[in-house]
């Protein structure tokens, strides 16, 4: 685990951006767009239309692209995975394995892999964990079970959000002690020793955590009513900016 994906996965960055004055009932329609119509690719064209309208949101972001970059560092090895799945055991009856099918079809499948992972990456650096449980919770203005349900899951994303950087941070510390203790990590059985050393007190410091929280949160009688909230608002920026996620989907269905 490096450095730089630790900062850049799960970051949110205060700036003023187009992206940054959405709506965040919006943001979350957006990246529910993006996602649904990266599923819908099948062609690397379908996959290039949609990179490209990646770049754009990744530059209305003001974020430097580089940002971006190290946050898919840390998924390397999914990407490489993926890829090497779908070239030994292909998709489709005609397509053998390590052939010219397979190795489109595994690109197409690590391509889509990744334009999702930066869609998410988007997501959290132009949204605060808290905005994006308000998104939730327009949900709440609805009467009965529904809204209390949407308030209750609303503040589970929006905790577990906040804990991603947190437990990023933790495991460096975890792995700096372990460095410093000298734990050996050669070999394939030194790796997994390593790995278990890792995951162990990572686990007991992640229940722990939420067990604190549980007893705070409890103490203050959170969660015992629905919060107002307030309405859906629609400027500018979100009808543009919404509206062109919205064309991309359409325009994905009409390309399949």
């Amino acid at each position: 685990m490096n450095l730089g994906a630790r900062q850049s996965f799960g970051r949110y960055i205060a700036l003023e951006s187009p992206l940054h004055a959405l709506d965040p009932f919006i943001k979350i329609l957006l990246f529910g767009t993006v996602i649904i119509s990266v599923l819908l690719a099948t062609a690397w064209l379908h996959l290039a239309f949609l990179a490209a309208y990646v770049f754009v949101l990744c530059l209305l972001s003001r974020v430097r692209l580089l940002f971006y970059l190290d946050s898919l560092k840390y998924f390397s090895w999914m990407f490489a995975l993926s890829f090497a799945i779908n070239v030994i055991f292909p998709r489709g009856d005609r397509a053998l394995a390590f052939s010219f099918d397979a190795l489109s079809v595994a690109g197409i499948f690590s391509v889509r892999l990744v334009l999702m992972i930066l869609a998410a990456t988007l997501l959290t650096v132009v949204t605060c964990p808290s905005e994006i449980g308000d998104s939730i919770l327009v949900l709440a203005r609805l009467r009965g079970r529904i809204g209390r349900r949407a308030a209750e899951f609303a503040s589970l994303i929006s905790i577990s959000l906040r804990f991603v950087p947190v437990m990023f941070e933790e495991a460096e510390r975890i792995l700096a002690a372990q460095r410093l203790r000298g734990r050996p990590a050669k070999g394939l059985t030194g790796r997994v020793r390593s790995v278990v050393g890792l995951i162990i007190p990572l686990i007991d410091s992640s229940m722990r955590r939420a067990t604190n929280l549980g007893f705070a949160l409890e103490a203050r009688c959170y969660g015992y009513r629905v919060p107002h909230t307030p309405g859906l608002r629609l400027g500018r920026y979100e009808i543009i900016i919404g509206g062109s996620g919205l064309l991309v989907l359409v325009a994905m269905i009409m390309m399949r």
